[in-house]
């Protein structure tokens, strides 16, 4: 796709396995840039599979670490990501914190990729971390509708129901390409979020940020750490 768009050749994953048999590579450490254990991530560790007879493969952890069992389980990593994302979303929106702009009506709307995998439990996971660090002004959504409390028309009236007449939406997605610009935030297509905010009547001011979570410093400190913990696990 990048290839055929910008000129830029890139590797897929076989092509970069392959190359790095054909360079003599012994132990090869991935560091997916995926957000969480979902469905490209699960085709990654497939690719590498195949060339475990040929070099030792480590694959570190995801943005968000481990999925968990249930919307209960939270870790380091999404507290780390939900308190690096809320303090970019709410100094963006020009407010001191996260508490000064509840007091204001305020609330942020996180949406996500959504999926059918069984990873999907790891938006309402990041929810529960939200609350669990009193971010009261805080929803995550996703383009999929999955889990079905983060479809658009559920956000809607969570957002609604709590009282906030501003909503500020922004991406919980690592790139803000095509999601963020076109299903979140296009204002000429009635079934982006911020026109079904917007059309729904129930807020004075919908706003959008767009911007990937991979342009935050926190966050890129994070997969550095994941890389850097793959890395010490070499025996």
């Amino acid at each position: 796709h990048v290839q055929a768009r910008d000129g830029e050749k890139i590797d897929n994953m076989d092509q970069a396995l392959e190359r790095a048999v054909a360079n003599g590579v012994k132990t090869l450490v991935i560091q997916p840039t995926h957000l969480m254990h979902g469905a490209e991530y699960d085709e990654l560790a497939e690719a590498a599979e195949n060339y475990k007879d040929k070099m030792d493969i480590i694959i570190a952890e995801p943005l968000l670490g481990e999925v968990g069992s249930d919307a209960s389980v939270i870790n380091s990593d999404k507290e780390l990501v939900a308190k690096a994302v809320v303090e970019e979303a709410v100094k963006t929106a020009g407010y001191d914190s996260i508490e000064k702009a509840e007091a204001e009506g305020v609330a942020f709307v996180f949406m996500g990729h959504g999926t059918s995998h069984t990873a999907k439990v790891t938006y309402s996971q990041m929810q529960t971390q939200m609350n669990t660090l009193g971010y009261k002004n805080v929803f995550i959504g996703t383009v999929e509708g999955e889990p079905e409390e983060t479809a658009c028309e559920e956000v809607i009236k969570a957002v609604a129901d709590a009282g906030y007449k501003t909503v500020i939406l922004r991406p919980l997605m690592v790139v803000a390409g095509d999601h963020a610009n076109n299903d979140m935030a296009d204002p000429e297509d009635e079934e982006s979020w911020v026109s079904q905010f917007t059309a729904s009547g129930k807020f004075e001011k919908v706003e959008t940020q767009i911007e990937g979570l991979g342009r935050i410093a926190d966050v890129q400190k994070i997969y550095i750490e994941h890389t850097k913990a793959a890395i010490e696990s070499i025996k």
